[in-house]
């Protein structure tokens, strides 16, 4: 799931059903997740070139799944960072636009299951709550950036791609 901004924490309760962090509540005190946490050196670094300014496009770009995009446009989510990229959309009919997308990455971090039963809960109650519809088991650390060119079209030009020779 992108995190579109929002600060992710590994043990985290999030609940799918509003698309919100449960703020300061985990199933495990903070000792208990250091002690059973996976990390894994993930090292990647790529680029896309992004043509089509749809939100359909956008919310692709931005590794957003169906609900989490509904969330997007009904305001549910407060988008920050990169993912504002999503906000943004040409002004004018009169406007070419090309994007570049940048990611990297660093590394992974995971939860071991040696601490997921219900039995090795330090806040159980926590669980019996209904807060929450999930947690949080693990977190891809990198970043992303879009990079927005615009560039106003005149009348006697055409929006299509051109060849240079």
């Amino acid at each position: 799931m992108a995190t579109l901004g929002r600060p992710f924490r590994l043990g985290m309760l999030y609940d799918m059903r509003s698309d919100k962090i449960i703020a300061g509540a985990t199933l495990w005190d903070p000792q208990n997740l250091t002690n059973n946490t996976s990390t894994y050196v993930q090292p990647y670094t790529g680029f896309e070139v992004i043509t089509d300014d749809s939100l359909q496009n956008k919310a692709h770009a931005l590794g957003v799944e169906a609900n989490l995009k509904l969330s997007m446009v009904g305001g549910l989510v407060d988008i920050s960072g990169s993912a504002k990229y999503a906000e943004n959309f040409q002004q004018t009919r009169h406007e070419t636009r090309l994007s570049l997308k940048y990611s990297t990455t660093t590394h992974f971090e995971q939860l071991t299951m040696k601490h997921l039963g219900k039995v090795n809960l330090d806040h159980p109650d926590l669980h019996d709550a209904d807060l929450a519809t999930h947690v949080v088991t693990g977190v891809l650390y990198g970043a992303e950036a879009f990079f927005v060119f615009d560039r106003t079209i005149t009348k006697y030009e055409d929006k299509g791609i051109s060849v240079v020779r």
